[in-house]
């Protein structure tokens, strides 16, 4: 099986992360239980968490990498979404567990003074955690993956935390009493308000949050740059796994062909892919006059029921049978009607406006049709 690039950036980037957190979790537990720090061996756990989620990141990157299906369209970048919310949750549950048995830590033992390799393995871990942080934001913008972009200021956060856990082991050594024990809960604390906006975030996208207002104003200003936009409405956008999905409106000369109004949709749907970021996908409807307050054609008889009405009050008339095409347009609530007679009927003027005045009385009584016009091929 041959793995897409943005696939395999996802492994890269888990395995590094995976290993230096492997590393990080076991210096910082061995040397916080030995240094006698309570806020590093928390920052220990965290990292632990960190493998868990590590792991689910490259899980979730592999089956979001699936090409669209039968079943699913629209792809699979969900699965990124929905482990961006694992995550969250891992995180918030690490965050109740350090405040748990910080709070036992401080009821039931005594508070000693962390040692000097406490300290050495609290830089180390600022030091690496920021490392994280830079290659995997920087991986992530690349590939356009909000799962990784959520891994990269997890990290990010890790640095947080282990700047607490060197001050407060550092305020220890010089005799603040209990520093170590409340820069544990510090951490707990910042971990949860992390897990809590990252499941807040992806959350947003599950229920299809649309694009930001700077990405709205570039969408616009692209489609109305297409020659033939007349206006632009009923715009609506949605974020699936860092992807956006565009739907539009765009209104078009009402006396143009159905092909040329497709030509225009088709430029408008390659201009806002190739001009606008993250862009997965755009729906273009074509419409001949504004209809986003109202339908005003939706009334009117439809094409097959209106022939069957023409047929009854034209059938007597001098070429009716040798009408070649009928071309009908809904606007503003009335149907015009365009027949094709071959040119063999043209006569003199006069007999051509006896015949046209002909066809336009026989429906003049007809609800709804406000013009009917003949031309000659």
């Amino acid at each position: 099986m041959i793995l897409s690039s943005r696939y395999q950036a996802a492994i890269k980037v888990t395995l590094v992360n995976a290993s230096t957190n492997t590393l990080l979790a076991l210096l910082k537990i061995v040397v916080g239980y030995f240094g006698h720090s309570q806020a590093l061996i928390a920052d220990g756990v965290h990292s632990f968490a960190d493998l868990v989620t590590d792991t689910l990141v490259l899980i979730a990157a592999r089956i979001g990498d699936r090409l669209p299906d039968k079943d699913h369209p629209y792809g699979h970048r969900r699965i990124e979404t929905i482990a961006a919310i694992i995550i969250s949750f891992v995180l918030i549950l690490v965050a109740l567990s350090i405040a748990y048995d910080t709070v036992q830590h401080v009821v039931h033992y005594t508070v000693k003074k962390p040692d000097i390799f406490v300290i050495l393995v609290a830089v180390f871990s600022i030091i690496a955690n920021e490392g994280l942080f830079r290659y995997t934001l920087k991986q992530g913008n690349r590939i356009h993956s909000e799962l990784l972009r959520t891994d990269a200021w997890h990290n990010r956060s890790d640095v947080l935390v282990s700047t607490i856990v060197l001050l407060s082991v550092l305020g220890t050594r010089f005799g603040i009493t209990y520093l170590d024990s409340i820069g544990a809960l510090i951490i707990a604390i910042l971990i949860l308000k992390m897990g809590l906006q990252m499941t807040w975030s992806s959350l947003k996208e599950l229920i299809d949050t649309g694009a930001n207002k700077e990405t709205l104003t570039k969408i616009m200003q692209t489609i109305q740059e297409v020659p033939g936009v007349i206006s632009v409405h009923q715009l609506r956008t949605r974020s699936h796994g860092g992807s956006i999905f565009v739907d539009v409106h765009i209104q078009v000369n009402p006396d143009i062909s159905v092909s040329e109004g497709h030509f225009i949709g088709e430029q408008v749907h390659i201009r806002l892919v190739n001009q606008c970021d993250h862009i997965a996908d755009v729906t273009v409807h074509i419409d001949p006059e504004d209809d986003e307050t109202s339908m005003p054609s939706v009334h009117l008889p439809d094409r097959k029921k209106l022939e069957s009405l023409l047929k009854t009050r034209w059938k007597t008339l001098p070429g009716f049978v040798q009408i070649r095409r009928t071309t009908l347009h809904y606007l503003d609530g009335k149907l015009r009607v365009e027949i094709y007679l071959p040119a063999s009927l043209a006569q003199e003027t006069e007999a051509q406006h006896r015949l046209e005045q002909a066809y336009r009385e026989a429906v003049r009584d007809v609800k709804g049709i406000s013009t009917v016009t003949v031309y000659y091929e």
